[in-house]
């Protein structure tokens, strides 16, 4: 087993690709995704564990930064490969000490552990986990990189096709599905720089009239261009007659689609493309062979039991953030400093564009 700390592009591609096709995979630590806490003055690193150049497992790691506060987080795993497990405990201790020689005060790293069937693959078994020493306390004191909690998974179960599981789903979902439809809705995968940011300003529009925040095209846009041409993403829209009604942006990793976020446009008669997306969704799932969609966790109230109506199964992991303190000090004047100046993710976004 060697431990390698690398960006050189040969490894940042075996890494990404690793990704793609591992179950524990999650779009979380791949290069690209990682690359884009820049526009925060955020750096990364990836941790490689490979058998003969053969990669076995690792992490990908945000070294958040502001003022002189330096965080090292683990968004998802560190993941190995089933059967490797042994190899999790000696990926451990090397947080720390990473953490350490970038001067960190703080380190975090979050484990997909459950013991539901329905996602066996994508996480470890507590089983798997006993004989494991893990390092640091449970919780997330560090919220400005998002960390890994959960999978929100529409399980695909014994079904060949999407419309066979349609067939499966409530009156109203098929419904509305079949309304969209109805309603000459046509679908397509956004591709070239400027489809990507037509698509997404509907995405941005609706996050500004629902009061959320998602990242701005701009400094999203390089990861997203990245995903989107190497098949890596998928960026959904919906258009009635050739103007884009509906988008939805999906990653693909893992070996499942996880949902990232989407939006439509108000308008009365409701065409439901909501419902559309996600079924479109779905369909793409079917034709790359997955066994299940990961429709996202989060979300307000009303999004919540809107992604329910799939025959969701909102799957927590048992303690999914763990950390250790490493500068005592420091950090305590971090938990001061933050209660005080920082209230939302929008506030913290403009702090760290300014002060990177």
């Amino acid at each position: 087993m060697n431990f390698l700390i690398s960006k050189e592009p040969r490894w940042i591609q075996k890494w990404d690709e690793f990704l793609l096709k591992e179950n524990r995979g999650s779009h979380l630590i791949y290069s690209q995704w990682l690359q884009s806490y820049a526009s925060y003055g955020f750096d990364y690193e990836i941790f490689i564990v490979h058998e003969s150049e053969e990669i076995i497992g690792g992490y990908g790691a945000v070294i958040a930064k502001s003022f002189f506060f330096k965080f090292y987080i683990v968004p998802h795993g560190p993941i190995v490969s089933a059967g490797q497990e042994d190899k999790l405990e000696r990926i451990l201790t090397q947080l720390s000490t990473q953490a350490k020689k970038h001067s960190c005060c703080y380190v975090q790293y979050s484990l997909p552990v459950s013991n539901e069937l329905e996602i066996e693959p994508h996480v470890y078994s507590s089983q798997k986990l006993n004989t494991i020493n893990l390092i640091g306390k449970g919780g997330n004191l560090f919220k400005y990189v998002y960390s890994n909690y959960g999978i929100n998974w529409v399980a695909f179960n014994t079904t060949t096709s999407s419309d066979e599981l349609l067939q499966q789903m409530s009156v109203q979902v098929r419904r509305n599905v079949n309304l969209s439809y109805k309603n000459a809705a046509e679908i397509s995968f956004a591709k070239t720089e400027e489809e990507c940011k037509l698509a997404y300003k509907v995405i941005e529009d609706n996050a500004k009239e629902a009061h959320y925040s998602v990242r701005a095209f701009e400094d999203f846009k390089a990861t997203i261009l990245e995903l989107v041409a190497k098949e890596r993403a998928y960026l959904l829209t919906a258009k009635i007659d050739g103007v884009i009604k509906g988008a939805g942006f999906a990653v693909n990793c893992g070996n499942h689609l996880t949902y990232i976020s989407g939006g439509t446009k108000k308008e009365k008669p409701d065409l439901k493309l909501g419902y559309l997306l996600h079924w479109e969704l779905i369909k793409k799932s079917y034709e790359l062979g997955y066994k299940g969609y990961n429709i996202s966790m989060g979300g307000s109230k009303g999004v919540m039991e809107f992604k329910a109506k799939f025959n969701t199964q909102t799957i927590s992991f048992g303690t999914p953030h763990r950390h250790v303190i490493i500068k005592p000090i420091i950090f305590k004047l971090y938990l001061i400093l933050n209660s005080i100046f920082v209230k939302n993710k929008k506030t913290i976004s403009v702090l760290l564009k300014r002060f990177k």
